[in-house]
């Protein structure tokens, strides 16, 4: 399977008299790293949060943001400390009849003394609220492993054509080693015919010649290996599992062979080939980066 590691998902759930969220948003990475902001009232969860995303999400770099109605603590109301007004409503009146006083004791009063206002969250059980943020963080995944999923499939027909390309390539280079050699034994034959007039010594040194021309130029060896990673190549993108690390390593291999390749086929029409191969496997490379 092919899964891009670019992707953006969102899901939402109930929390209590609110609505909470989560946003998650992935891109390119080497390793998995994760970004976690949670409100305080889910800082607990943010062990269990970690390991619910790289249980399904097994590299980039991942962004994950929840908030509960858009704000830290959406579900704090304003109460009344009713016995610390009452205590100050007491003070009050006691200094005004002790000390003649003027004046009326107003709300204005009461809004400007400590504690008598205060701020008291809504209890949500930490097994409730965990119930209620993964529902949200398990939507959101699926959201994103699901854009994930649809580049990834996009991507994967590109990758099929280009290695469509790199075995018509091989099979160019694998038609073309039989008439590098004909024409490699006709150059010697002719050279010889200009050197020696020995015949049995030009029958003998033209073997020798051809036979290590041959072994130093035979490269069907690489051709049939870079065409095995071609097939696993494309069995991986078929795969249920993610492959992007497969894949880079594959392509690592396939160079290597086409290296060989071009260091052994000392011929120009082959080195045309395979200089087309390689600019293919560096297109490969380049959209295999994006692959979790």
């Amino acid at each position: 399977m092919l899964l891009s590691m670019t992707g953006y998902g969102r899901g939402e759930a109930n929390f209590g008299s609110a609505r909470l969220s989560v946003e998650v948003r992935t891109v390119n990475h080497r390793f998995c790293e994760i970004s976690v902001r949670l409100p305080r009232a889910l800082s607990q969860f943010e062990g269990k949060v970690r390991e619910k995303v790289q249980s399904k999400i097994s590299r980039g770099k991942i962004t994950l943001n929840v908030t509960i109605d858009g704000s830290e603590s959406p579900t704090s109301r304003l109460t009344l400390n009713r016995p610390v007004a009452q205590a100050y409503f007491k003070v009050l009146e006691e200094l005004r009849g002790e000390f003649d006083l003027g004046g009326e004791i107003g709300v204005d009063t009461f809004l400007a003394l400590p504690d008598v206002l205060s701020w008291e969250q809504d209890v949500v059980g930490d097994d409730e609220s965990w119930r209620d943020l993964e529902i949200a963080l398990g939507l959101a995944i699926d959201d994103v492993r699901d854009m994930k999923d649809r580049e990834g499939k996009n991507l994967a027909v590109d990758l099929k054509k280009r290695l469509k390309l790199i075995d018509d390539a091989v099979e160019k280079v694998v038609e073309q080693v039989p008439e590098m050699v004909a024409r490699q034994k006709r150059r010697l034959q002719d050279r010889m015919a200009e050197l020696v007039d020995d015949l049995e010594y030009k029958k003998n040194r033209l073997e020798s010649e051809m036979t290590m021309f041959a072994d130093r130029t035979d490269c069907t060896e690489e051709c049939v290996r870079l065409r095995s990673h071609l097939e696993q190549f494309n069995e991986l993108i078929d795969s249920p599992e993610p492959a992007g690390r497969k894949l880079n390593f594959l392509l690592q291999e396939m160079n290597r062979e086409t290296n060989t390749i071009g260091s052994k086929a000392q011929d120009v029409p082959i080195a045309r080939d395979v200089i087309q191969i390689k600019e293919e496997i560096e297109k490969l490379r380049e959209q295999v980066q994006n692959f979790e």
